[in-house]
């Protein structure tokens, strides 16, 4: 077997166990989110969501998408939009979409359990791109950055919402202690999701630097690229717009 093959293999392998992981989560994922962050995870996507400027398509692809915050939070800012509601992990679509979804809002939104690396959907069909704490999920992530770009029309964006490791000298280390020792073991008391969130603080901590993933979405074909950080730099929002 080539070397490309075997990388691809286990690329593949990574994204099956991270489907059956977010899998097992479902019935927590949410209420986790909440009680980890102290809630500041609803103010940051929607700070994700306010970085969309809808455009020609009225349509916006929501990758990773989860149990649909994102997406909710999409239709109800800009009540002309259509989503694409994407994930690898059918159940959390299922989750979101019955327990979050209005009746009126149903038709605005197609859930799709897609690869992010992979979409099946037309070249510049969306006027932005979002994905909230998924990137960092994807192997390999140029594929998904790349994916972004076909998929969106000339001047759309790419919006992502990412941890990164924290390097300021009193809180990082505080932070990553907490994020190594502690959140681990809350998860447990709730859930048997210890082993998902240490997978969660090594994806955290070996995620490139804010300047490093801006790079990245250079080499992906995005000529126009920022990011500003929330929260002491614990989140970043990136905004990568398509020549």
């Amino acid at each position: 077997m080539s070397e490309d093959n075997r990388n691809r293999r286990d690329d593949d392998e990574h994204t099956r166990k991270v489907s059956e992981l977010f899998g097992r989560m479902t019935p927590w994922y949410d209420f986790q989110n909440r009680a980890f962050s102290l809630f500041l995870d609803c103010w940051w996507r929607r700070a994700l969501v306010r970085s969309v400027v809808p455009g020609p398509t009225s349509t916006v692809i929501d990758m990773a998408a989860g149990t649909l915050d994102v997406t909710v939070s999409l239709l109800r800012r800009y009540p002309e939009l259509n989503v694409y509601a994407t994930d690898i992990c059918e159940p959390m679509l299922l989750y979101g979409k019955e327990r979050k979804l209005r009746p009126e809002e149903r038709s605005r939104v197609t859930t799709l359990v897609a690869d992010a690396r992979n979409m099946p959907l037309p070249d510049q069909c969306a006027d932005a791109v979002t994905i909230a704490f998924g990137i960092r999920n994807v192997r390999p992530r140029m594929d998904a950055l790349r994916e972004m770009h076909r998929l969106l029309v000339p001047g759309g964006r790419a919006c992502i919402l990412e941890f990164a490791p924290v390097s300021t000298p009193l809180f990082g280390p505080l932070y990553h202690w907490y994020l190594r020792r502690i959140m681990p073991r809350l998860a447990g008391l709730v859930s048997r999701s210890t082993s998902a969130y240490e997978y969660f603080a090594d994806t955290i901590e070996h995620f490139p630097a804010p300047e490093a993933f801006g790079e990245e979405l250079k080499q992906a074909g995005f000529p126009f690229v920022q990011h500003f950080s929330l929260t002491l730099g614990v989140v970043h929002i990136h905004i990568a717009v398509k020549g």
